[in-house]
Order: structure tokens, then C-alpha cells, then sequence
């Protein structure tokens, strides 16, 4: 059985710095993105709790909206699946939809932040933008966002700057934690 805390030997030091600095910049990068991340779905998270996301049909109004504007437009396939998966999922289970929305960012702002089951939150948040991006609702942001997430998926960033590292060491066969 392997050590779960092989992956995150690394030391905050000088010396650390000087023996593999590119080693340490990507590790910065990776804690960095991290904490963006957190305060990005954070804000989103606490945005929709304000705006009344998991007690009002708030929800079921946005997607409404979003249909009537992508009705307006000549859509091209894709942009057509998107009308399709709003019309005839996101609308009907608006309620389930706007509960896994608002509480799936607040927990990949939150798990970031603390560095508590930071791939996990990479997953969640990797999720949320490729359902965004179904439902219409594509920027240039969600591209870059999604990479994001896959760094947070790929990397130990938890065990670098949070209580992953810590959990992983008190419960060992945890995935949560890796």
C-alpha cells in the first residue's frame, strides 16, 4: 500500500525555492488557482442564496429567460442541444437543479478555501461549468474556469496549503483526501 502523503513532500523553504524552483512556482500557481477558485464559487454560491436560488422559483426564471433569448437567435446544433437541455431539463427540474447549483459552488468555495477535499471541488466545479456551458450559458470565462478545475483535479493542492494533508495522514484509505 502506498503512502497517501507521498504526493505532497514538499516544504515552503528556501531551500525548497533554490533546489527546484520550477517545482515551487507550479505549486504556488496550483495554490493560487486554488484559492481563486474558492473565491470565485464562493461568491457565485452566496449570489444565488441572496437571490432566493433554494426557496423561490428564481431558478426556473433564469432558465426562462435564457430559452427566450436563445429562441431569438439562429442556432447552430449545439446552441440548439442547449435550448433542448434547458426546455427539457433544466425548466422541469428547475427546484433539484437550483438546490445542486447554489450548494455545489458554496461547497467548491468553501473546500477551497480551507483545502479540504480539493480534487473533489475541482470535480464539482469542472461539473457545474460543463453544465453551464450545456445550458446556453458559455462566456470565454467558462474555458478558462474549466482548466482551472482539471488543475485542481490533477494536483495535491489541499496537501500543499490546507487540511488535506492533515486528514489524509488521520484517515489514510480516504479518497476524499488524496
Amino acid at each position: 500500500m502506498s503512502d497517501v502523503t507521498a504526493p505532497s513532500a514538499f516544504s515552503w523553504s528556501l531551500a525548497s525555492l533554490k533546489d527546484r524552483p520550477a517545482r515551487y512556482l507550479g505549486v504556488v500557481c496550483a495554490v493560487f488557482i486554488r484559492y481563486f477558485m474558492g473565491l470565485f464559487f464562493l461568491s457565485a454560491g452566496i449570489n444565488k442564496v441572496r437571490k432566493g436560488w433554494l426557496w423561490s422559483d428564481y431558478g426556473r426564471e433564469v432558465f426562462q429567460a435564457r430559452i427566450a433569448d436563445m429562441e431569438k437567435l439562429d442556432l447552430m446544433t449545439i446552441e440548439a442541444f442547449g435550448l433542448m437541455y434547458l426546455k427539457l431539463f433544466a425548466v422541469p427540474f428547475s427546484a433539484p437543479i437550483s438546490w445542486i447549483l447554489s450548494l455545489g459552488e458554496l461547497y467548491v468555495g468553501i473546500a477551497c478555501l480551507l483545502g479540504l477535499t480539493s480534487r473533489w471541488a475541482g470535480a464539482m466545479a469542472f461539473f457545474l461549468m460543463f453544465n453551464f456551458a450545456i445550458g446556453g450559458y458559455y462566456d470565454a470565462s467558462l474555458l478558462p474556469l474549466m482548466a482551472l478545475a482539471l488543475v485542481l483535479i490533477l494536483t495535491p493542492s489541499g496537501h500543499w496549503l490546507g487540511l488535506d494533508r492533515r486528514m489524509a495522514a488521520k484517515h489514510p484509505g480516504a479518497v476524499w483526501f488524496r
